[in-house]
């Protein structure tokens, strides 16, 4: 439809961490409709978290903000000391997820570097 539009890549996104045989078929079948090789598919991938997509849901925030939110709260020993009082429920898995999707940002600014120099040189 678009000549000059190109594949960047595919994201595997909701997945478990230890589907390892569900994400080697899910990059085959996806190379195999892309013809393309195992790179088409992202290295990075974004992993389920029900709790933590649940949470942004509810506050309106993005899993980076949850994530800054869940690191300012007080420490479990300070709630058991009694120094501090236990917050709203906040997911541990919302780090897990910004960190995945931080690492997809940082693998699609390099493959786009790559692209555009790459296309320089053409």
């Amino acid at each position: 439809m678009n000549p000059t539009l190109d594949l960047l890549g595919v994201v595997l996104v909701d997945v478990g961490t230890s589907a390892h045989v569900v994400q080697r078929e899910a990059r085959e079948h996806i190379a195999e409709l892309f013809n393309a090789d195992d790179n088409v598919v992202f290295t990075a991938t974004v992993r389920h978290s029900e709790a933590t997509a649940q949470a942004t849901r509810e506050r309106g925030l993005l899993v980076h903000e949850l994530d800054a939110q869940v690191r300012k709260g007080p420490k479990w020993f300070e709630i058991l000391r009694g120094d501090a009082q236990a917050p709203a429920l906040a997911p541990r898995t919302a780090s897990s997820v910004a960190d995945d999707l931080q690492a997809i940002t940082q693998e699609v600014v390099a493959r786009i570097t790559a692209a555009e120099k790459q296309e320089a040189l053409a």
